[in-house]
């Protein structure tokens, strides 16, 4: 059990304010000045790269090859790198990188590497923004040569699900359009596909065991009084 029942039932009304406060956060966002959001940006972002780096501290060492799949601003990717003093590359659909690590273009399933290519393929918080997992999945499992990292947003109940749901298009569409408006982001930053499929905790493992992989750990994080639930899977082939 990933999460207590109180916790689970108090989701529920924090999901409808979660989502109905979306609307007034858009508008306060909007007034803040844009060096002062950046700079809350840089801080949370700085908080969530650590924690991420934190729970992969003994899956990767140094000189590893490592493949970041839908690395983004390729910044995760480059923080595994000076972390680790690893072998980082990046692969995306979309070209909003900012990082000085190598990244590659792909078609979205379809990874333009040789089998074993790498010691460990990482996906951050990207497996819900593509429609053919099982598919991605099987190219990461070919690629990797060890193991995989998969970090993703989770749920517990119907409730919790649609507000991950509601989270992902605010993130990427409101926020994307405040991040944007405010000159922090080029306009390719809407081009995220957003084909919405999540999973429980459970279906993961379901689906990695069908795919014979072995989960090392399971980490899962619920984020305070906001109706999410993060986990970061690591596996080994």
């Amino acid at each position: 059990m990933y999460i207590s029942s109180l916790r689970n039932f108090l989701y529920l009304p924090m999901s409808i304010i979660f989502v109905l406060f979306g609307f007034l956060l858009f508008f306060i966002l909007m007034a803040i000045p844009k060096r002062k959001y950046a700079a809350i940006h840089a801080s949370h972002q700085k908080a969530d790269l650590k924690q991420r780096l934190d729970d992969i501290d003994n899956f990767i060492s140094a000189g590893d090859r490592v493949l970041d799949v839908g690395c983004g601003n390729g910044q995760f990717g480059e923080a595994i790198a000076k972390r680790f003093n690893a072998d980082v590359r990046g692969v995306d659909v979309v070209d909003y990188a900012n990082a000085d690590i190598p990244i590659e273009f792909y078609d979205g399933v379809h990874l333009p590497f040789e089998d074993n290519s790498f010691d460990v393929i990482v996906m951050a918080m990207m497996l819900h923004h593509v429609e053919h997992q099982e598919e991605l999945l099987n190219e990461a499992i070919r690629c990797s040569r060890k193991c995989l990292v998969i970090y993703e947003d989770t749920y517990f109940s119907p409730w919790q699900k649609w507000a991950i749901i509601w989270n992902d298009f605010y993130s990427n569409r409101v926020i994307g359009i405040v991040k944007i408006l405010k000159g922090l982001e080029s306009k390719d930053v809407l081009k995220m596909p957003l084909p919405f499929t999540f999973r429980c905790v459970n279906g993961w493992h379901k689906l990695f065991g069908e795919k014979s992989l072995i989960p090392k750990n399971t980490i899962v994080r619920h984020l305070g009084i906001k109706p999410h639930s993060k986990v970061t899977f690591l596996l080994e082939k």
